[in-house]
């Protein structure tokens, strides 16, 4: 069996953000994986496997682990 990572960058501006807090920041990240689901339906076959956050001045990057 092949197995396949796949890693997704996402932008989150914190200074045009509505809301900062963790909850929000769930919630768009649920939404984003459930677009990008949509648009590539190759992803529906990973699973989501780990997210990395990296703190900049004014944004945070968010790397979206899948595993298939």
């Amino acid at each position: 069996m092949n197995k396949n990572l796949l890693t997704i960058n996402r932008y989150i501006d914190l200074d045009n953000s509505e809301d900062t807090d963790s909850l929000h920041l769930i919630e768009e990240l649920r939404s984003f994986i459930k677009k990008a689901k949509e648009i590539n339906p190759k992803l529906k076959e990973y699973h989501l496997y780990d997210i990395g956050f990296i703190p900049k001045s004014d944004l945070i990057l968010v790397k979206l682990y899948f595993w298939n």
